[in-house]
């Protein structure tokens, strides 16, 4: 995941900034949907726009943005998934940028980047790379106070990659696959509450984790810490940071274009073969052969 590659910044003095669960009350991920207007001149088109208390979107929150009225809220959805039999993925970046400016200087204002409609022939671009390779683009060619970038993705599952998302660009994320991973837990009767409550739960808790991400910088809302681009690089090459994450600092250069496309290919490959069950990862416990950890039972042994 290109999340992993990311350490988040922190203000190093001896008491946190913000404390995030007493000072609660000064801080917001209240988000703004719509076109920034001029804030030194009120007009009528000021009041166009939506506001959601978190930029992380339920099923209906997406739904409803979709369906606003196209005059202030026209909205295109970018397929950010790509054939690697024809372009590899370095271009398939460039062709989403230039897509992305096309819509926008045509009046869309919500760009969605999607990564839905994935398929065995195809490859998704990395959520991260999409977001920041979109916003660099629009921000080079003064466009990006008239469009809002949604990123509807599967990749999204905990605080910080909802952090490296919005930090980089996005305005709002739709974790679709959380949401459908967690509606399957209510089916097969792993989780004994309504689905609503799974799903509102599940966001009050990237909540949470963007509260404390966003205080150890002394952040209090979350429209400060948008493409505010508080990480550090570590492991990435610098033709990755040029296209995708200009001005972050990469001391230690690493992966490349070529990596990443590589590692999407080994995954969609074990992805479709139906014969084999989903591998647990091992991400957060330990697991034979999985992630490895400081307390693995050879090492606590």
């Amino acid at each position: 995941c290109v999340s992993d590659y990311f350490r988040q910044k922190f203000a190093q003095v001896t008491n946190p900034p913000i404390d995030p669960l007493r000072e609660n009350h000064v801080m917001s991920l209240a988000t703004c949907i719509g076109r920034e207007m001029n804030v030194f001149c009120e007009t009528d088109g000021h009041a166009e726009r939506v506001a959601f208390k978190s930029p992380v979107l339920l099923f209906s929150d997406l739904v409803q943005l979709l369906e606003l009225d196209d005059t202030y809220y026209r909205n295109s959805i970018l397929d950010i998934n790509y054939d690697p039999n024809e372009k590899d993925l370095h271009q398939a970046i460039l062709d989403l940028c230039d897509q992305a400016e096309r819509c926008v200087r045509d009046g869309t204002v919500l760009v969605v980047l999607s990564d839905r409609s994935i398929n065995k022939d195809t490859l998704p671009i990395p959520a991260a790379m999409a977001v920041g390779a979109v916003q660099k683009r629009l921000v080079n060619q003064n466009l990006r106070c008239d469009a809002n970038i949604i990123i509807e993705t599967g990749s999204a599952r905990d605080p910080h990659q909802f952090a490296v998302l919005l930090g980089f660009g996005a305005t709002a994320v739709y974790p679709y696959l959380a949401y459908e991973t967690l509606a399957n837990l209510v089916d097969i009767g792993a989780v004994d509450k309504p689905y609503r409550d799974v799903m509102v739960n599940f966001r009050n808790g990237i909540n949470k984790g963007l509260y404390k991400i966003m205080s150890k910088m002394g952040i209090s809302t979350i429209a400060s810490y948008r493409c505010s681009q508080l990480f550090e690089a570590v492991g990435l090459h610098q033709d990755v940071i040029e296209l995708c994450f200009k001005g972050v600092a990469s001391r230690i250069q690493g992966a490349n274009f070529d990596d990443f496309q590589q590692d999407l290919i080994n995954l969609s490959r074990r992805a479709w073969i139906k014969r084999k069950p989903l591998e647990h990862g091992g991400l957060l416990k330990y697991v034979h052969d999985g992630e490895y950890h400081a307390y693995n039972p050879d090492v606590v042994t």
